[in-house]
């Protein structure tokens, strides 16, 4: 039930504003109303008690399609006049603050979470977008506070005059309820159930989630399978993540059907923990310019060792040789040599795997990130909301 005395919090994502319900739930606990805007159908929302409208938002570049997401945000944003709007990842971080500031939102605030496709290619396009990028940030930074989820987006953004001093924040990631997550972790029987019916049983399992774009590493991913099942026998690669239709940015389904014989693709699934759970190793040989993986976090609360590229973001959750090892981006052969170190020792991925559900529970856990945006949702209202609470 809303309290008319709490200040209300909307965040404002996309086709994936599900995966704040648990940041959202952790704020109404310290206090706040909440609700979201996003482009899903939204049924998780409803369970939770959390008003949800949907929205329009394409992820490509649109203008007609976006001077229609900004119309319906405006008519979102003056009829119910939240006290605080939140924009996640790159288009509602852009067009949601601006939106709110012409609403007259009193606090503003919106998160960076990395620098994707624009930052991670050396396309002509991506080259040409660039510019336009900084100065759609430029513009948006000036209307709050900007969050970021990684020093290295941080620092390019200062760097190159797209945030103003004082008018920033870090916090590392949207942060993971570690004892929720882990408790999703079936029983013994059904993951038994699971493991011979993925055909898994004497084998160790090597598992990658991500979208099916190139710049998640999913070719270096296949390839790095191909030779590492040229030496190690009793081994079995899993590739977990839903397609894409990102024009050439996205690896197509034939592709992954070539590799059949050695990796195993199973789609997008529901069933994360417990696919989690029956893994050895955790790959994401990602170079798109991520802020914090989430799927990093969740491997690493399942106490899995984890290999991922010396990025920004990614390597926020690897200390290389301590948790997992840290990998330059775009190499296959650097990338099975990896895997086959990790595969050869199960003491070694013992001892990182339980330094890696330490290292997500410490700095990563969702407690803290609902604290620090707390204390952010506060400083971005100001004077006026001190003024009301004395």
């Amino acid at each position: 039930m809303k309290n008319p005395r709490s200040k209300t919090v909307w965040h404002v994502g996309g086709e994936d504003i599900r995966l704040r319900i648990p940041l959202l739930l952790a704020l109404r606990e310290r206090g706040f109303n909440v609700g979201a805007v996003g482009s899903e159908d939204g049924i998780d929302f409803a369970t939770h008690d959390i008003p949800y409208f949907r929205y329009t938002l394409k992820r490509e570049i649109n203008p007609v399609a976006d001077l229609h997401t900004r119309s319906q945000l405006f008519h979102l944003f003056t009829k119910y006049k939240p006290d605080i709007v939140h924009g996640f990842d790159t288009k509602p971080a852009i067009i949601a603050p601006v939106v709110a500031m012409k609403s007259k939102v009193p606090g503003i605030v919106r998160t960076v979470t990395g620098m994707g496709y624009i930052f991670s290619s050396n396309s002509p396009l991506a080259l040409a977008l660039r510019p336009i990028y900084c100065y759609l940030q430029g513009k948006a930074s000036a209307t709050g506070i900007t969050v970021f989820q990684n020093p290295d987006d941080r620092q390019y953004f200062h760097e190159h005059g797209m945030v103003q001093n004082g008018g920033d924040d870090l916090v590392l990631g949207s942060g993971i309820d570690v004892e929720q997550f882990t408790k999703n972790r079936p029983k013994p029987e059904v993951l038994a159930n699971l493991r011979q019916e993925l055909g898994l049983e004497g084998q160790l399992v090597v598992t990658m989630i991500a979208r099916l774009v190139v710049a998640k590493g999913v070719r270096e991913y296949l390839d790095a399978a191909s030779i590492v099942r040229g030496l190690v026998k009793n081994v079995k690669f899993l590739l977990i993540g839903s397609l894409s239709s990102e024009g050439q940015q996205a690896v197509p389904i034939q592709e992954i059907q070539q590799k059949a014989d050695d990796v195993c693709y199973l789609g997008s699934r529901n069933d994360i923990p417990a696919l989690l759970s029956l893994s050895d190793i955790f790959v994401l040989p990602s170079y798109y310019r991520e802020g914090v993986p989430r799927v990093l976090l969740e491997a690493g609360a399942m106490k899995l060792p984890l290999i991922t590229t010396d990025m920004p973001g990614c390597k926020e959750v690897v200390r290389d040789g301590w948790n997992g090892l840290l990998i330059p981006p775009g190499n296959a052969k650097v990338l099975a040599t990896a895997i086959v170190e990790l595969l050869k020792s199960k003491e070694q991925r013992i001892l990182m795997g339980n330094r890696s559900g330490l290292h997500i529970k410490e700095n990563f856990c969702l407690k803290k990130v609902a604290d620090s945006y707390t204390n952010i949702y506060y400083r971005a209202l100001g004077a006026k909301y001190l003024e009301q609470t004395c």
